[in-house]
């Protein structure tokens, strides 16, 4: 019996000899690179401390998983963003933290991230009063915004019903210009800017083009448009329209005559 006592006792000092790390704690993973700054490592980092939150319920590695998580979303990491409201609407009811969680959704809407589902949360909130007041022809918007994404979950199908039967029709009408015109701006396709490019002696050169958007507003096009009959008006009475013209096909044979 000793015997057995001895060799069986010896097993752990033999697997520690061995290398293996058992259940040990082991370095948080990329926690370096996370102190130097990579907004990245600082997101993954803090959910290393909410998946240890989740296991012992220890109310520091919450704390410590958002300040992580603050610290990668002040960089303007939109995944640690998500980290935040989700950490503070999906959690312990102790963790919930309605006025946090808004603070970045409401970032999340302004840099368009609805990949990130924010669209159904606020809608959610607004609906509720849980912002202070019921709003629901903004809960409206952002179940619109949110199907949009293709993506509808039950409660926001039902929540959309329903506000558009309750809302007035020129709410909705409202809501759904509202809807249409954010999605439109955000998700044009930008196009480069051509810039002439002017030489010492006043004539202009090749043309070069800019890596930048142009303006579409209606500002913009305004300008543009009061511009082109400007040079019109000023071009006409000198007569040299023809100038600005390319010759076409039949001008080039006249020529060849």
């Amino acid at each position: 019996m000793l015997r057995l006592l001895l060799v069986f006792g010896a097993f752990p000092f033999l697997a520690v000899a061995a290398g293996d790390p058992g259940p040990s704690p082991r370095p948080i993973p990329e926690y370096h690179e996370a102190m130097s700054g990579d907004r990245e490592a600082q997101e993954r980092v803090g959910r290393y401390y909410m998946e240890m939150y989740a296991k012992g319920g220890l109310k520091q590695h919450f704390e410590d998983g958002m300040g992580w998580f603050r610290k990668s979303a002040r960089q303007g990491y939109f995944v640690a963003m998500r980290a935040i409201f989700v950490a503070r609407l999906d959690g312990k009811p102790a963790d919930r933290d309605v006025k946090e969680a808004n603070e970045w959704l409401q970032r999340l809407h302004e840099l368009g991230r609805v990949e990130t589902g924010y669209a159904e949360r606020l809608a959610l909130l607004h609906a509720s009063g849980e912002l202070g007041v019921v709003d629901n022809p903004k809960a409206y918007f952002f179940c619109l915004l949110q199907r949009m994404t293709g993506s509808t979950p039950h409660e926001v199908g039902k929540l959309q019903a329903r506000l558009k039967a309750e809302l007035k029709p020129e709410q909705v009408a409202q809501a759904e210009k509202d809807a249409y015109d954010w999605w439109e701006d955000r998700n044009k396709p930008a196009r480069p800017v051509v810039v002439a490019s002017t030489k010492g002696d006043g004539n202009s050169g090749d043309d070069s083009k800019s890596d930048g958007p142009i303006d579409t507003s209606k500002k913009a096009q305004d300008l543009a448009a009061k511009n082109r009959q400007e040079s019109e008006r000023r071009i006409k009475p000198l007569g040299k329209e023809s100038k600005y013209i390319l010759p076409g096909a039949d001008d080039l044979e006249k020529r060849k005559k």
